[in-house]
């Protein structure tokens, strides 16, 4: 049973006309014509009666086109399939994503996928949260793994990290066990990803503070270096400085304050199979992590 054939016959029963099964099939009228003659001839019977307003099943192609749509539809999900068992078997995937997720909760999520789709090429691409928004925008890149707006985005919550301080091992803030916001205003500052207001500055704005911006750091590490040779103190997250060394003393904030974290995508944008999956497998990890 040619599947051509099933699709036209489905198509202009659906229509009530040759011609209108040909633009929904991207075929010419006199192409659907002879798919159609052609089943019949297969069939022994006629299956459409035509006439000058259109076409309609006849009693024996009624009895048909169940089977028929059953066809088409299996067809097509074949071909679905088919796409997506290439797309996981030699596709890539790239992923946005903030350093400080990259460098403490990414790795086990990427090593299960490795392991589930190994033909996949996974590309991490880092920066700040705006422009990470930037590149899923403009489809540098096929996902986040991020905290920031997401308010317009499909949005699937990962866990929480906590924002600590950064203090050189000599600051008079070191002395304390918590760090209040407050002790930032006026003190000199690193900023961490100069190109977008990150949660840390919007927080320390929210509360009307101003530290005094001395320099600034493309990412969290060469922040942490900056601190540790006395230039500033910073804002960043937890758990990035596990295993640095040098003279910086790591304080929570008093309040604690935490940033959720997640995967985010575009709404209503299909995405590869590989980003597909790569979402599944984030998510059973979803709730994992310590803070």
């Amino acid at each position: 049973m040619d599947i051509k054939r099933c699709a036209a016959f489905v198509a202009a029963v659906d229509t009530e006309s040759m011609s209108g099964a040909a633009k929904a099939l991207g075929y010419t009228p006199s192409g659907i014509i002879r798919l159609i003659n052609a089943l019949e001839d297969e069939v022994g019977f006629p299956v459409l009666a035509r006439s000058s307003t259109g076409v309609a099943a006849t009693p024996e192609g009624r009895k048909l086109l169940p089977m028929y749509r059953e066809i088409v539809r299996l067809a097509e999900q074949a071909e679905k399939t088919s796409v997506r068992i290439r797309g996981l078997a030699e596709g890539s995937l790239a992923i946005g994503v903030l350093s400080s997720i990259a460098a403490v909760w990414l790795p086990d999520v990427i090593v299960e996928f490795q392991h589930r789709f190994p033909g996949v090429q996974v590309h991490v691409v880092g920066g700040s949260d705006v422009h990470l928004l930037e590149m899923l925008e403009s489809h540098a890149v096929d996902c986040l793994v991020f905290h920031g707006d997401h308010s317009n985005l499909d949005w699937i919550p990962l866990g929480k990290q906590e924002l600590t301080a950064w203090i050189p091992q000599d600051h008079p803030m070191a002395r304390h066990s918590e760090v209040l916001l407050a002790e930032f205003d006026g003190q000199p500052f690193i900023r961490i990803h100069p190109e977008g207001e990150t949660f840390a500055e919007r927080l320390l704005r929210e509360r009307n503070l101003e530290p005094d911006i001395r320099f600034t750091a493309t990412d969290c590490y060469a922040a942490w270096n900056m601190v540790k040779a006395g230039l500033g103190c910073t804002l960043c997250c937890s758990g990035l400085a596990e295993g640095w060394k040098g003279d910086v003393e790591v304080r929570s904030l008093s309040p604690r304050q935490y940033l959720e974290f997640g995967v985010a995508k575009l709404p209503n944008v299909s995405t590869s199979p590989a980003a597909d999956e790569f979402i599944e497998v984030a998510r059973r990890f979803a709730g994992t992590w310590p803070v």
